[in-house]
């Protein structure tokens, strides 16, 4: 690297930035070399050029020449409250310190596309009239769109940010892509407004997507490829309170979401499309609840449930719809005593058939009936068969049998299965605790058999 700039002719020089970044620097005269390459002041890579910098930067936007693609920032930049009249493009451009951008006005395409911000960028109260590209932007530092005015195109294809981000009360009068973004930290949209369709297809969220009160008015696609999660493991979503004008315009596709982050919004018109569940246990989506500090969690996650099992049901996924009508339930079941209440006859409807949710559990607890109701014929007593007695007065003078015999095991099952199944099988009961046994297994059979009945149909359809 040279130790000065040298002095030659404008019309002789030609930058040894990418040609098609010259269209920012035409006219400005050789500055220094770098690694055997010969650069003017604006696309010259080093933060010695400063003072010089400044002059060229002023005398371009004294010009309204708002072209600085490629051009390499040294020192913080502040165009707070500037009004760009004219087509801003920053493509590929580097901002090596802070780029201050609050309250600017963009009356014309604002291209900030494959820039790069190696600290902290503010647009907050930003105004882009025109259409707006931030594709491929790479943001190193915390980066700030709080209560900007997209009202054209908005385009952050393929952005990465890789800290926290914060659209909060933005918004958003047109298409906005936020297709292939990578959000490396919190991502804020609270309070934001999407006038028109938001694309976040194959986006990838590592930490809490806040969409907390925003307003979505048209198309909002959530979308994800195999193998690519738009969520991670330390990752989730907050729609609480969001308003949403077209709910079954909102569409999940091919993506992995949690039942608790859709606690106080109505998901039962969502589009949801190769939607895989992480139903994790209750216990864990109440603590997350309570770690988001959402007031009663227990009666909030189990509204959220059943409003997906509505979804699923009303879209024939009825395997689906099963498994949030028992979470619905179940939930409210743990909201007291730690779910232990067993004088509560909704504790053994969840014993007996998991809520008629359960088949396998169901089918147990009617072969338990079973089992052990054979079990209890195999030490009560039942009326010995007696040879057929002569005559009346035989009868009379018969002994009666208070005590009976018990049946043997294998006897016992099949004595058992006829009881469930109402058939008055003999022999007849000789003692009252055989005449209870029976009694219950009469009740208890029949009421298990429709339980399981009940959940096998409520698999299948309603």
């Amino acid at each position: 690297m040279s130790d000065s700039p040298t002095s030659e002719p404008e019309s002789a020089f030609v930058c040894d930035c990418e040609a098609w970044m010259r269209s920012a620097c035409a006219g400005e005269p050789f500055y220094k070399d770098d690694e055997g390459k010969r650069y003017c002041v604006l696309h010259f890579p080093s933060k010695e050029k400063s003072g010089d910098f400044k002059v060229a930067l002023q005398r371009k936007l004294h010009k309204k020449d708002f072209c600085f693609c490629g051009v390499w920032f040294p020192d913080e930049l502040s165009l707070s409250n500037f009004h760009f009249s004219g087509e801003a493009d920053f493509n590929s451009a580097t901002f090596s310190a802070v780029a201050d951008f609050n309250s600017a006005t963009f009356s014309a395409m604002a291209s900030f596309s494959n820039a790069t911000f190696s600290a902290s960028s503010f647009f907050s109260s930003a105004t882009f009239n025109g259409m707006t590209d931030f594709r491929s932007a790479t943001f190193k530092a915390q980066a700030n769109f709080s209560s900007a005015t997209f009202n054209g195109i908005t385009n952050f294809r393929s952005a990465t940010f890789k800290a926290h981000v914060n659209f909060s009360s933005a918004t958003f009068s047109a298409l906005t892509r936020f297709r292939h973004v990578t959000f490396g930290a919190h991502v804020y949209f609270s309070f934001a407004t999407f006038s028109a369709t938001v694309d976040f297809s194959v986006v990838t969220f590592t930490a809490k997507a806040h969409f907390h009160s925003v307003i979505f008015a048209n198309d909002v696609r959530f979308a994800g490829v195999e193998n690519s999660p738009v969520f991670t493991d330390t990752s989730s979503l907050d729609l609480q309170f969001a308003r949403i004008e077209r709910p079954d315009h909102v569409s999940f596709h091919t993506i992995s979401l949690r039942p608790y982050w859709f606690v106080n919004v109505d998901a039962r018109k969502f589009d949801f499309t190769n939607v895989e569940w992480d139903r994790r246990s209750i216990d864990e989506e109440i603590r997350s609840l309570e770690n988001n500090s959402v007031s009663s969690p227990h009666r909030l996650l189990a509204i959220a449930c059943r409003h997906l099992a509505v979804n699923a049901e009303e879209n024939h996924r009825y395997e689906e719809a099963s498994r949030f009508r028992y979470m619905a339930m179940d939930v409210r079941r743990r909201e007291r005593w730690r779910g232990l209440g067993f004088w509560r006859l909704s504790w053994w409807y969840w014993l007996a058939s998991g809520y008629s949710e359960r088949v396998s559990q169901a089918f147990l607890v009617l072969l338990g009936i079973w089992f052990l109701s054979a079990s209890l014929y195999n030490h009560v007593g039942f009326a010995r068969l007696e040879p057929k007695l002569a005559s009346e007065s035989d009868v009379a003078s018969a002994k009666r049998d208070d005590v009976g015999a018990p049946l043997r095991f294998s006897r016992a099952l099949t004595y058992s299965m006829g009881v469930m199944t109402l058939q008055k099988p003999e022999p007849r009961p000789a003692t009252t605790a055989a005449q209870t046994v029976i009694l219950l297994e009469t009740i208890l059979g029949p009421v298990q058999a429709a339980l399981l009945a009940l959940a096998i149909r409520r698999k299948f359809m309603r």
